[in-house]
């Protein structure tokens, strides 16, 4: 904030004044064109998780902006010493949000922490309550790239609900005060996404087990798997999906069954696909730790988590093996390299692969992409996309998911330079 207006007097006059006169309308929002994407050949997955993201943050703004204020520099007691002091509280016609104000640039680097301090104070009030049950809202100039970087993580990885506005003055007065929406730029997205979804950036687990006689097994009628087998593998993999998106995971999980005539020692395999966060890096934040730590450390700073992450999907896998199965039924695991997976003829042809399940922002990113192939269907008159009737025979489709990750490559097009 560039003002030369104290933060205290920038509080009480948000606070008197009330939202709804302060913040701007929002022509990329109400105008609703982000959400056409063209549907064709070629798509990009950036595009995608904007669709979503702006999505999301219309949702938020279009709340808040007629939320009112219920108090101001409201202490939240945390022992008996300290206390931590919440600038504005309000409610919207969906429930509560909390409201964060900083003024300074060195104060907006720790914005963040202290905005979902506050929030998880308050939602401890109400028991059972979920990181989307509050809203949350910061004003701030996001000078600060971690600042932005941090919201783009939040809204895109973390699920929150999250808004920012930036504070403007459009003379010198404290009466000139408005707030606009922060939007990432489409760069945002795009630097983003390359960093975050490619092949490479994929942990894959897989735990294979025998068949079991009547419950699934590999015979088959004209090359198909029989239906008891489907379901019930099918279920294993509702159920690995669900342990998935408990754990904030980012990716998929189907069943593979070699062809009966497919000479194999396991007849059954269960894949765990995530996004593992430690193969990417920000190379600039991360030198800025390297390099305070000893020379024979800072290799195990990287390759331990990473190895840590991989541990997480084994157990997953297990625990779905040994819960969905006959009782403490064993499995064998294993941790191919996935870019080498999804492209192999024996794993990906000569296999049935079924019970598609995603999560996470694949979850989202897949299901835009659908909506978007369905929506344009409805305006072609010529040709349409060969889609079934009901979506979630689509969402569930490896065939199609197989298709969707090697249109968009789980990448973007590179960030021009």
């Amino acid at each position: 904030m560039t003002s030369g207006f104290s933060e205290n007097e920038v509080h009480k006059h948000m606070y008197d004044t009330g939202l709804e006169k302060l913040i701007l309308d929002c022509p990329v929002i109400d105008d609703s064109n982000w959400q056409d994407i063209n549907h064709g050949e070629e798509f990009y997955l950036w595009e995608l998780l904007k669709q979503k993201a702006l999505s999301k943050i219309a949702r938020s703004h279009n709340a808040i902006r007629y939320g009112d204020f219920i108090a101001s520099k409201l202490k939240l007691p945390t022992d008996n010493t300290t206390s931590m002091e919440l600038d504005l509280i309000g409610t919207h016609e969906d429930g509560l949000f909390i409201l964060e104000l900083k003024v300074n640039k060195s104060a907006e680097r720790n914005a963040f922490s202290e905005l979902f301090a506050y929030s998880n104070y308050i939602a401890g009030v109400f028991a059972a309550s979920g990181r989307h049950d509050i809203k949350k809202v910061l004003v701030a100039n996001l000078d600060v790239k971690i600042t932005r970087q941090a919201f783009l993580y939040d809204l895109l990885i973390a699920d929150r609900d999250i808004i920012v506005y930036k504070p403007k003055f459009t003379n010198d007065t404290l009466e000139s005060l408005q707030l606009e929406l922060y939007l990432p730029s489409d760069d945002d997205f795009k630097t983003f996404t390359n960093d975050l979804l490619s092949h490479n950036s994929m942990s894959c687990v897989v735990a294979s087990f025998d068949d079991l006689d009547g419950w699934y097994d590999s015979k088959e009628d004209n090359g198909s798997l029989n239906h008891w087998t489907q379901d019930h593998l099918s279920k294993l993999s509702t159920y690995t999906a669900q342990l998935m998106e408990a754990e904030g995971l980012h990716g998929f999980c189907f069943i593979r069954k070699p062809w009966a005539g497919i000479p194999r020692h396991y007849r059954n395999s269960l894949f765990i696909c995530a996004i593992n966060p430690f193969r990417f890096k920000n190379a600039e934040r991360a030198e800025e730790i390297t390099k305070q730590l000893p020379t024979e450390n800072q290799s195990a700073f990287f390759e331990f988590p990473e190895l840590g992450f991989d541990g997480r999907l084994i157990r997953i896998a297990q625990r779905a093996v040994r819960e969905c199965l006959t009782h403490n039924h064993r499995c064998e695991v294993e941790t191919p390299f996935w870019a080498a997976v999804v492209n192999s003829m024996e794993e990906v042809v000569n296999t049935h692969n079924f019970a598609f399940r995603p999560t996470g922002i694949l979850r989202e990113a897949y299901v835009s992409h659908l909506n978007n192939i369905y929506a344009q269907n409805e305006q072609e008159t010529d040709y349409v996309d060969d889609v079934s009737m009901l979506k979630v025979n689509e969402i569930t489709n490896w065939i199609r998911a197989w298709m969707f990750m090697e249109g968009c490559g789980l990448k973007a097009g590179k960030v021009e330079s």
